[in-house]
């Protein structure tokens, strides 16, 4: 049984009378659209497996996000169409069901997609920056597959149109040249070129002679830039740079990240470990103390070379091992770097001070602007 007591009447009562008295009180909010500011210097992307967080490393302030599939292998970006590219896959059960691959694209001013364009259905799902690589025409947009061999999906990013899929066996990730060229590491020990017609179809290609042995000292797949063309590291730490000239492939001659006296170092990391300063012709590439196998060992300090010279000037140690870094290219550059336990901390990459730490999710890897 239950009895209502005079006081809980009133309460009852004075509930109900207030309600409506209280609801007319409220102000309707206003809808509105923010938009990005101007990109300022050393601003980067950092992109985890809940989407990419756009920095200003200067402040240590977010000033956006990109909401991306949760298998994106990398996003790139270019200024002048103020748009960002990625590579996603969804499945049409969240974890299972029909699988979709896309390249999406987003508008830079409030960061949501303007279009989509849809690729053939095996994308390597691989948090590698170079399985990205967007030519230098800013046009083509190449997407590196696995079904299982390897072939490239090309996009016309500017028509919003897929072209057509190039077949690549035994050749992995893009690094754009020229205009509208690729070169892709070889698992014979060579380079292949890749020429794009106007079209975005495939008019040329060219092998180079074997630079490296496969067995005994492989290269990574992740590479850098370099004022010419791109740095490519092997597991034991040879650096050697790769460029072209028309259809030509040219290789320089290697050189060791390691000192005579100075052996059981080794370069490597779970991500991206080697970025360079075109510029200033800087490298930073993420060492430590290991043997054979220990390539995806999270580097203890982050050596820096001087290109011109081959010689190493400074030796940065970690408190927590690094898993990924980056460069900027701004003149006065910032060094990006991801540790074990989720941070991502930003140094002075002329005076290796530390900055300020900035607390993200797991970043994998970074993109300038």
């Amino acid at each position: 049984m239950h009895f209502h007591t005079p006081l809980m009447m009133c309460v009852v009562l004075g509930v109900t009378l207030y309600m409506p008295l209280a609801s007319a009180q409220i102000t309707a909010e206003e809808i509105s659209t923010e938009t990005m500011p101007e990109p300022g210097t050393n601003w980067f992307v950092s992109k985890t497996r809940d989407g990419g967080y756009i920095f200003d490393a200067n402040s240590g302030e977010m000033q956006g996000m990109l909401s991306l599939s949760r298998r994106t292998p990398a996003v790139t970006m270019w200024s002048p169409r103020r748009e960002f590219y990625a590579a996603e896959s969804y499945l049409s059960r969240g974890v299972h069901g029909e699988r979709t691959d896309i390249v999406a694209i987003y508008d830079f001013d409030n960061l949501s997609p303007v279009a989509e364009v849809v690729i053939p259905n095996h994308m390597a799902r691989l948090s590698v920056r170079n399985h990205l690589g967007l030519m230098n025409n800013g046009r083509h947009l190449a997407v590196h597959n696995m079904n299982p061999g390897h072939s490239v999906s090309i996009v016309d990013v500017q028509d919003r149109v897929f072209i057509y899929e190039v077949s690549t066996p035994g050749c992995a990730v893009m690094m754009p040249v020229a205009e509208s060229d690729f070169l892709q590491v070889c698992g014979d020990g060579t380079l292949q070129l890749i020429q794009l017609d106007l079209s975005g179809f495939e008019q040329n290609r060219v092998r180079s002679d074997m630079f490296f042995d496969v067995i005994d000292d492989a290269v990574f797949d992740r590479t850098t830039r370099s004022a010419d063309g791109w740095f490519l590291v092997t597991h034991a730490g040879t650096i050697f740079e790769v460029s072209t000239s028309g259809a030509n492939i040219n290789i320089g001659d290697g050189w060791s990240l390691l000192p005579e006296d100075e052996e059981g170092w080794r370069p490597g990391s779970t991500n991206e470990f080697i970025s360079a300063h075109r510029q200033l012709g800087l490298l930073y590439v993420a060492m430590h103390e290991g043997g054979e196998d220990t390539h995806h060992q999270a580097g203890t300090e982050i050596w820096v070379f001087d290109v011109s010279n081959q010689r190493r000037i400074y030796r940065l140690e970690m408190e927590t091992p690094v898993t990924s870094l980056m460069v900027t290219q701004e003149d006065a550059p910032k060094l990006i770097v991801a540790d074990e336990d989720g941070g991502t901390h930003v140094y002075d990459a002329l005076t290796f001070v530390h900055e300020r730490k900035i607390q993200t999710p797991g970043a994998s890897m970074f993109e300038d602007f």
